[in-house]
């Protein structure tokens, strides 16, 4: 294991490390009917444990535990893929997979049991795998918070609030209940491992938030450190994550009479000489901007008029992400599945008057 003695921080003169601890072993209570959450797969095809972590500066960490129910492991028979994830992400040298073989009766537990199992020193940050957002990591005691004023896409109700006194420094928080605009998002930081095991053995009860141990070492005179975070995307529960995954699309939109005025074979106006509808090409420019739309066009025309139909295309500033030629001029019928993790409807149909431009109806 490669350590990066960069990142280690002094605390009682001696050198400690910065130590990051993944918590994957919930049981995913508010993802009724699923597979444990951090297996879900994101529109962009990773499971959400690789999007959740992606974005992280691992540089400035020297170890990282990921820690996961034992069973969990057994019943998906997933060690392998966690190992690919790993790989994924770029972190093998400095990872750990920490097993957990019972179930831990809340998240301060997870983090406990995986300090003691892994016998970690030095400093302690937490993240979790519901969520997304990027900031710098520190050392010392800190939590992460965003601002409500800052998005619309969260459930206020079931977050911790924070307030931050003129010191700089956090003055209070409360679990589930809307003290102010500025809430805990998801990860948090403790300058000691020895000291956080210490604090839970004595408030430890079924019942716990990592905001309670945070809140009793405030109030032993412990200062933490509120970091903004940017980008905060919350997956914390089923509703919350289909909610995501429905921002995402990908689009099949026929070429003729849809993005550009009918033309033909053997008449005029010919394959490539239409002007292009313009109010249609608007709104599929802005879908495809919003990097979750992915774009494919489609048409009957034969690939012998590849290039005059990409001309044509760039000549209307079409944007699009691939083309599909030499499709029957017939009926077309999209067949997907369905199931739990990606539930019904997974596809639709829109049918509009041909050189109408009236595609923004029916999208929006």
């Amino acid at each position: 294991m490669i350590t990066n003695n960069l990142n280690s921080v002094k605390h009682g003169g001696k050198m400690m490390s910065r130590n990051l601890i993944v918590t994957a072993a919930g049981l995913s209570t508010r993802f009724e009917g699923l597979k444990p959450k951090w297996m879900l797969t994101h529109p962009l095809g990773n499971w959400m444990i690789v999007e959740a972590l992606k974005d992280m500066d691992f540089s400035k960490v020297d170890k990282v535990y990921l820690a996961f129910l034992e069973e969990h492991i057994e019943k998906y028979k997933c060690k392998a893929a966690i190992k690919k994830c790993v790989r994924e992400i770029g972190i093998e040298d400095k990872t750990t997979i920490v097993s957990l073989p019972s179930r831990t009766l809340n998240q301060p537990h997870t983090v406990y049991k995986t300090i003691k199992h892994a016998n970690i020193k030095g400093q302690v940050i937490i993240k979790e795998v519901d969520n997304y957002f990027t900031y710098d990591i520190e050392d010392g005691n800190f939590m992460c918070y965003y601002d409500l004023n800052d998005t619309t896409a969260i459930n206020p109700s079931n977050k911790s609030y924070i307030t931050i006194g003129e010191d700089g420094y956090i003055s209070s928080l409360v679990e589930k209940q809307v003290i102010s605009s500025t809430f805990g998002c998801g990860s948090y930081s403790f300058e000691s491992a020895d000291e956080f095991c210490s604090v839970y053995e004595k408030l430890q009860k079924d019942n716990l938030y990592l905001s309670d141990i945070i809140k009793d070492m405030i109030n032993n005179g412990n200062k933490f450190k509120p970091i903004k975070t940017n980008n905060y995307i919350d997956w914390g529960t089923k509703e919350d994550w289909f909610k995501y995954v429905r921002e995402y699309k990908t689009l099949f939109v026929d070429i003729d009479g849809t993005l550009v005025k009918s033309s033909g074979k053997y008449t005029p106006p010919f394959w490539g000489e239409t002007e292009g509808i313009k109010e249609n090409i608007e709104l599929l420019n802005q879908l495809y901007n919003t990097g979750k739309v992915y774009v494919i066009l489609t048409t009957a025309r034969p690939s012998s008029v590849k290039d005059v139909t990409i001309e044509q295309l760039k000549r209307e500033g079409v944007k699009y992400h691939d083309v599909i030629f030499d499709l029957y001029h017939a009926n077309r019928t999209i067949i997907n599945d369905y199931g739990t993790s990606n539930p019904y409807p997974t596809c639709d149909a829109i049918n509009i008057v041909r050189n109408s431009n009236e595609l923004e109806r029916f999208i929006k």
